[in-house]
């Protein structure tokens, strides 16, 4: 009985195809391949948001009360940019629809007909539409490279109580998406794609990563989804931390570190 045997090329081929396919599955990377007997093999991965945690500079110290009812402003670009108004508008309508898919909140309402957040008349607004919490924020920094260069996105985020007109939540973060690449080896090569709007889809990272810290905050402490485990890891493996992220402190009192107390208001208040 003849045996068969793979030929050099086949089985460096195959090998490549088994590991790529345990990629796959065990770090979440969408990747596409092309066989091209005329050319050479092309592997198509999908480039995905690199960001730092987000940076909490105020959280509250007691729990949120239930029923909890927040309005959503449209966030201030505060860089000079055309047409600012429509970006803030439409970041911040990405981070709210990002938020009412993770259900933080039992009711969360965007205010988009307002005019772009305003630290001075935030709380008065949500005092008009009978709100306990107003969310608004600012877009620090912004370049959108498109479907071929690198895009980056930075947001601040605010949250104050209604009742007493304190902040009680100030959140900042940066992503960036790097601009395509391709990388020409012996037998293959590999390709990186962009989504077709890279700024929504920083957007949505950055609001799924800011929205967790509250969601924590409203439901308590939550495990990560599969998709939030499956970033992790790719961010572990890809970008592994040089040196480890300082614990927050806790036990306190007084100083900026301490935190934001925050005491509901009274049923019927609003």
């Amino acid at each position: 009985m003849m045996k068969r045997f793979f030929r050099p090329p086949d089985a460096a081929l195959f090998v490549l195809a088994l590991l790529l396919g345990a990629c796959s599955t065990t770090r979440g990377i969408d990747e596409q391949i092309r066989f091209d007997p005329a050319d050479k093999t092309i592997i198509y991965r999908d480039q995905w948001v690199q960001r730092t945690p987000p940076e909490v500079h105020v959280r509250p110290v007691s729990a949120a009360p239930d029923g909890l009812r927040a309005l959503f402003l449209p966030f201030r670009v505060s860089q000079q940019i055309s047409n600012p108004n429509a970006v803030g508008y439409g970041v911040a309508r990405t981070v709210w629809q990002t938020w009412l898919s993770m259900q933080i909140f039992p009711s969360l309402e965007f205010s988009g007909d307002d005019t772009p957040y305003r630290r001075d008349r935030a709380v008065e607004l949500g005092r008009q539409r009978g709100a306990d919490m107003v969310v608004g924020g600012f877009v620090t920094y912004l370049y959108a490279g498109g479907t071929a260069g690198a895009s980056q996105l930075a947001l601040q985020v605010e949250a104050h109580d209604v009742r007493s007109g304190q902040m009680i939540w100030s959140m900042s973060q940066s992503g960036i998406i790097p601009a395509s690449q391709t990388n020409d080896y012996f037998l293959f090569a590999t390709k990186t794609r962009l989504p077709s709007d890279p700024l929504h889809a920083i957007a949505q990272v950055i609001a799924g990563d800011m929205g967790k810290e509250i969601q924590d905050w409203v439901s308590g402490a939550t495990p990560l989804t599969r998709m939030q485990e499956v970033d992790k890891n790719v961010r572990d493996v890809l970008l592994p931390s040089r040196d480890p992220v300082p614990a927050p402190r806790s036990g306190q009192k007084g100083g900026e570190d301490a935190g934001t107390g925050y005491t509901p208001a009274p049923s019927g208040a609003f």
